[in-house]
């Protein structure tokens, strides 16, 4: 699975958060991209998950499209405090499907923690227009963390068994 948005958005401490239960306040920069992998239970499934943590930064988006390859699942990621986060998600979403084809994708909106600036109807509009499972998280707080992983892997789950019974 991919994590996409603008740089700052808190990709990086969602991830660290679920695979490693840690939070780092201090902001780094993601260069290039940086894979995770933790093995998880799923109801009767231990399913291993390859977490891709990918560059926001505009420097990155030809790079970007490389790793989209062989993805199964990709989280939006915006920053609920700055507006301009969830501007671009068209280009971002039309990016993601131009390499992979239709795969699930779960719109986290992050930093649940703080006042939003995102007017909620804009979030819906979005979530309608695009079939999208929306969550709302804090990776400082740990907010909905798991959960939205455990979305993404059920999600991802279903469409795999689908296209196996399809096959058969």
């Amino acid at each position: 699975m991919v994590f996409l948005g603008e740089g700052a958005v808190g990709k990086t401490s969602l991830v660290g958060r679920y695979v490693y239960d840690s939070f780092e306040g201090d902001y780094l920069a993601t260069i290039g991209t940086d894979i995770h992998v933790k093995t998880v239970q799923l109801e009767d499934t231990m399913v291993k998950l390859v977490v891709w943590d990918i560059a926001g930064q505009d420097d990155f988006a030809q790079l970007r499209k490389a790793y989209y390859q062989n993805a199964s699942g990709a989280f939006f990621v915006f920053d609920c405090t700055r507006p301009e986060t969830i501007e671009r998600i068209e280009e971002w979403i039309e990016a993601l499907y131009g390499v992979t084809k239709q795969i699930p994708l779960v719109l986290l909106e992050n930093k649940i923690d703080l006042d939003s600036k995102i007017d909620p109807k804009e979030i819906e509009r979005i979530v309608k227009k695009h079939g999208l499972t929306h969550v709302r998280t804090s990776a400082k707080e740990d907010t909905n963390v798991e959960e939205a992983f455990i979305q993404m892997t059920r999600e991802i789950l279903a469409k795999t068994r689908l296209k196996g019974a399809a096959t058969l």
